[in-house]
């Protein structure tokens, strides 16, 4: 009975597993790429009405403090992200980070929506400024509910969106989002529209329309103009995919109304005030929903600022034509809409968008010089308020600790880590940045030996690793360096750590003390050798409790752990079909090897959850060692061993430090072939 009762539970907790998995992977394939953060949100959710999946901070950003809008305005707006905000009363710039799938050079439209709602009861609106990356993109400063909304390019893999702390106030935000869009949406080159207004002509109801009548989840106000004629069908417009219209995915719905003027001869004429001088791109969507008469066709012409942009249109019946204007000037944004003359029928515009060219004048620090110091903050979990967004730029908010040069791009030359607590060994991350002049990890508690990979650093000046627990011999690169005056390099305070080659003997114990120290090993194995048969006749009599025992030997860890364990998946060293893996330490300082499982994976959590199962019963010594894992609702890991030699490619190199030799290589294929048999065999 309690055999099959063993399996009922765990057929249960598998399937339950399982549906969980099913729901998630449903969203998914609902918002594909979305990234959508509640910001401040106690929990991850859907939001019923969109049906776009919100996750809470975790994982996107370490600072801040959950708060909730004061209980007066709680229910002033029907989303639940505006309910919730998080708030950053310390550090000058505190950043999230989006990781979205498709990477870098993909446009993608991002959104960060806000709401004071004294929920400080202090009842003063906070003043701070918002960048995308390294650059400026807005002044927050409102009391009531509203977002910005930009496309843009990244350049990078990962996007950082800040908030700057300008001395008038609190920073805080209520939601971010990420969509990815298509790429030839903007225009060639442009890799930064800031949206202005958004605007669904002559829908009669007062609400907004977003996802998932928009695919592209963009927000659209409806908009009505008095002198005008609202216009409206039900026939469905024409949305083939060979249409030149199709890339822009205006929902049907925006496109099923529109205004006109009261007759031919009256022309649109709109202007649009801003108290900015940024060139304007404008989106001008048109549909023809009238049926008219054999023979008539409308066709008018739009004309932009003093003619800066100029174009003439003619539609067909239920047939989208996108406009998008050239970069135009003016403190004043103008346009008219004109019939022509051979047109007897009035112009007509369903839909617009306003956007102003942002302005991308900061070059961001050297990729690989961003990865290097986010691996190195990962693997000694450095918390520092300044440790956020780039490294360098703008080169105010440079990180505490850091000196940068200023060329094109900026570059890491000086590291300052005295005093910071780091243990472990000396990574190396800190040889990747190849331009650093200045290097002080003096008075910590780092271990092992000095990585020779240093002394190929040709720009570095001065290396200072005093005061710690260095061991092994000094690299004679770096002694040679010192030699010839290009490095000053100072150890002091490294017991353990030998300057001569070779390294001094230790004295021997006297040979008296060999009898003894052979007797009481002797003894130790008699005891050891009784112990082990004593334990084998008792693990016979217990064979149905061992897959529980080796069960509760693997951890379970929560999503928000497994975050933190990885720096918040800061430093990926391999990826395979479940998806990336990333290197993490535990609280014991243990090195592990992080495995995530991907939404956009080929293989879905059955494999992942048999795999995890499959390491959990066996144990073999040519298998890693599975550590924990994670099944937190939407998110599932594997928590490995570190192999902190690579892997067997990098060793198989000719140009490897140390090459593996042919007897080395066949004893390797032995292993690995028992240790695929053991694991098949248990299949």
């Amino acid at each position: 009975m309690t055999m099959e009762r063993s399996l009922a539970a765990f057929s249960f907790a598998l399937l339950a597993s399982l549906a969980s998995a099913v729901v998630l992977l449903v969203q998914a394939q609902q918002n594909p790429g979305f990234i959508s953060i509640d910001c401040g949100a106690p929990n991850q959710y859907t939001e019923e009405y969109y049906n776009i999946a919100y996750a809470t901070d975790e994982g996107f950003i370490d600072s801040g403090e959950n708060m909730q809008v004061s209980s007066e305005v709680i229910y002033t707006y029907y989303q639940q992200y505006s309910k919730n905000l998080r708030s950053f009363p310390t550090g000058t710039r505190n950043c999230y980070t989006l990781r979205p799938d498709r990477g870098k050079n993909v446009t993608y439209l991002i959104r960060a929506t806000f709401w004071y709602g004294n929920y400080d009861g202090k009842n003063q609106t906070p003043t701070f400024d918002l960048y995308i990356d390294v650059n400026y993109w807005a002044t927050v400063s409102s009391s009531v509910y509203f977002y910005e909304e930009i496309t843009y390019v990244s350049q990078a893999d990962d996007i950082q969106v800040c908030l700057v702390n300008t001395g008038n106030g609190v920073p805080f935000i209520s939601a971010l989002e990420l969509r990815p869009l298509d790429d030839d949406i903007s225009p060639s080159g442009l890799r930064f529209l800031h949206l202005h207004w958004r605007y669904d002509i002559g829908r009669s109801l007062n609400y907004s329309m977003r996802y998932p009548e928009d695919v592209y989840d963009r927000i659209w106000e409806a908009k009505n103009y008095n002198k005008w004629i609202i216009l409206n069908t039900t026939s469905a417009i024409d949305l083939s995919v060979n249409d030149d219209a199709y890339k822009y995915k205006i929902p049907g719905e925006v496109l099923r109304t529109a205004q006109r003027p009261m007759n031919a001869s009256s022309p649109f004429y709109l202007v649009w005030p801003s108290i900015i001088t940024n060139k304007w791109i404008v989106y001008f969507y048109f549909v023809e929903i009238e049926r008219l008469t054999s023979g008539q066709q409308r066709e008018f012409t739009i004309s932009m600022n003093d003619n800066q942009f100029r174009e003439t249109v003619s539609l067909e019946y239920l047939k989208p034509v996108v406009v998008v204007s050239t970069p135009v000037n003016g403190w004043n944004i103008t346009f008219s809409i004109e019939s022509t003359n051979k047109s007897g029928k009035p112009p007509i515009l369903n839909a617009v968008e306003f956007y102003t060219i942002g302005d991308l004048p900061n070059v961001p620090t050297a990729q690989d010089d961003v990865k290097a110091i986010n691996d190195i903050k990962a693997m000694y979990h450095i918390k520092r308020e300044s440790w956020q967004g780039d490294p360098c730029v703008p080169s105010k908010y440079t990180w505490d600790g850091l000196t940068c040069s200023y060329g094109n791009p900026p570059r890491i030359i000086l590291v300052k880590l005295s005093s910071s607590n780091l243990t472990g060994e000396i990574v190396s991350s800190f040889s990747l940045l190849s331009t650093m002049e200045y290097l002080d990890l003096s008075n910590n508690q780092l271990t092992g030996a000095i990585p020779e990979t240093l002394a190929e650093l040709q720009n570095l000046r001065i290396l200072n690793l005093s005061g710690n627990n260095l061991i092994g011999l000094v690299p004679e690169a770096l002694k040679k360096r010192v030699l010839d005056n290009t490095l000053i390099m100072s150890l002091t305070g490294n017991a353990n750590l030998c300057q001569a080659n070779p390294c001094p003997q230790k004295k021997k114990p006297k040979k008296i003390l060999i009898p003894v120290v052979t007797s009481i090993l002797g003894f130790f194995l008699v005891l050891f050798g009784a112990l082990a048969i004593i334990w084998l006749i008792k693990r016979k009599r217990i064979p149905e409790s061992s897959e529980r025992t080796l069960r509760s030997k693997n951890r379970s860890f929560k999503y928000g752990e497994v975050s933190r364990i990885t720096g918040n998946f800061g430093r990926v060293i391999g990826e395979g079909g479940f998806g990336k893996v990333y290197l993490g330490t535990l609280d014991n300082g243990t090195l592990v090897a992080v495995k995530m499982l991907s939404e956009s994976s080929k293989q879905g959590y059955k494999e992942f959850h048999a795999e995890a199962q499959l390491l959990m019963i066996v144990h073999h010594g040519n298998l890693v060692s599975l550590l924990g894992y994670c099944d937190d609702s939407r998110h599932m890991a594997l928590i490995y061993e570190y192999m902190a030699n690579g892997n067997l490619r990098q060793h198989l190199l000719e140009d490897h430090l140390k090459v593996l030799t042919w007897n080395k290589r066949l004893r390797i294929a032995v292993d690995v072939a028992q240790g695929t048999s053991m694991r098949y065999a248990q299949l």
